[in-house]
């Protein structure tokens, strides 16, 4: 691997910037911040000097042309990642693009051609792949320990509040013209880590928005989507903006098993960031090796060993809690390094997009939309980058 690092310039240095990408950045080996870009000069200048960039910009499309850049991470409002990627591909930078990689499909396809025109990679900011108990889950689903998976379901609930008011450096969350809402904030998320999980596409879509409660925020507060993947699968993804504390969490039930994972909040029913139990016969010998490390004995040290098949129960898993936005851009940095593929290309991200805007036409003809889809569909009150 090459010693050389990656320069790094960095759009929209908004509350996720300064949250994740930028402490992410700094504990990277492989790469050095050189560029901020702001359309605010005053921020601009101060989160360069905060974070040690060399130079700031106010205009994006003269930072991609810097030299000593070789990926640009795009972290502005949803409604600009359109326009930003397919000027960072022009300019031959990789990019790295915060989810939702786009708001319609046609910004979304549009991007990823984008890239493989100029020859550079994409990746979508995924980063509930790189939570370490969601990369056990993966090969252990993988690795057939609870069978064959037949239905999953996933959720993100979390009152609005609790980012905006806490968190949020604007409020472009709360406006149609920048964004898609929360359909496009949260199930991205977890769209994404389901088609992962799974390792199928979706082949169809229902689903169900609904705004509850009247008040400032201008969204549906609930929304309900059942997808059926091309393996069979069924699955489903929940979210609200009403509940007060965040609840997260993702179940996948199989043949011979099931497993829930957490990564964003525990509660008491939920108190574990993996669990699993699985029927399927295992000695200790064969029993893979992560529940082993965290299979201790109820009643006596050695009973695994001299019990065979082990007894089967539910174990506990509790991963360190390693940073995943700087596990994630340490992997975006080695695939550009090594030239391989990244774990969340700009093609998954595309076809999480169409997903979600599938709910927008499942709810007009009320009932299942095929994919992928046939035309294009804008959430109301956006206006696509193509078109600005």
């Amino acid at each position: 691997m090459s010693t050389k690092k990656i320069g790094v310039g960095l759009i929209g240095p908004g509350s996720i910037a300064e949250l994740a990408h930028f402490p992410s950045i700094k504990a990277c080996k492989f790469a050095e911040l050189k560029a901020v870009c702001s359309p605010y000069e005053e921020e601009a200048k101060k989160v360069a000097h905060k974070w040690g960039a060399e130079n700031w910009y106010t205009d994006y499309k003269k930072m991609v042309k810097h030299k000593d850049i070789d990926v640009v991470i795009i972290s502005s409002p949803d409604g600009y990642h359109y326009e930003q990627t397919i000027a960072a591909a022009e300019a031959g930078k990789h990019v790295i693009v915060e989810k939702p990689l786009a708001c319609t499909p046609k910004e979304a396809w549009s991007m990823v051609n984008a890239c493989k025109k100029a020859g550079v990679k994409l990746m979508v900011a995924c980063n509930h792949r790189f939570w370490l108990q969601h990369e056990i889950g993966k090969e252990l689903i993988d690795q057939g320990v609870i069978g064959e998976v037949k239905t999953a379901k996933t959720g993100m609930h979390e009152h609005w509040r609790l980012y905006q008011e806490n968190l949020a450096k604007t409020k472009f969350r709360l406006n149609p013209k920048e964004t898609g809402g929360p359909l496009f904030d949260q199930g991205s998320h977890r769209v994404d880590l389901l088609r992962w999980l799974i390792g199928s596409e979706v082949k169809r879509v229902v689903g169900i928005m609904k705004k509850t409660i009247e008040w400032e925020y201008p969204w549906p507060d609930v929304v309900w989507i059942l997808m059926e993947f091309e393996n069979g699968v069924i699955g489903c993804y929940s979210s609200d903006r009403f509940s007060h504390v965040a609840h997260d969490a993702t179940i996948v039930f199989g043949t011979e098993g099931m497993m829930g994972m957490s990564s964003e909040g525990l509660n008491p029913f939920e108190s574990a960031p993996l669990a699993i139990y699985t029927h399927k016969d295992y000695d200790w010998d064969t029993l893979p090796d992560i529940i082993k490390k965290y299979r201790y004995p109820l009643h006596f040290w050695p009973e695994d060993v001299f019990t065979k098949p082990v007894p089967k129960r539910w174990i506990s898993i509790y991963p360190p809690r390693e940073w995943s936005y700087t596990r994630m851009l340490n992997h975006f940095f080695e695939c550009i390094l090594e030239d391989k593929k990244p774990r969340v290309t700009g093609e998954d991200g595309a076809k999480v997009i169409e997903i979600l805007c599938a709910v927008y036409k499942s709810m007009e003809i009320n009932g299942w939309v095929e994919l992928p889809l046939k035309e294009e569909i804008i959430p109301p009150g956006y206006k696509p980058g193509y078109e600005k």
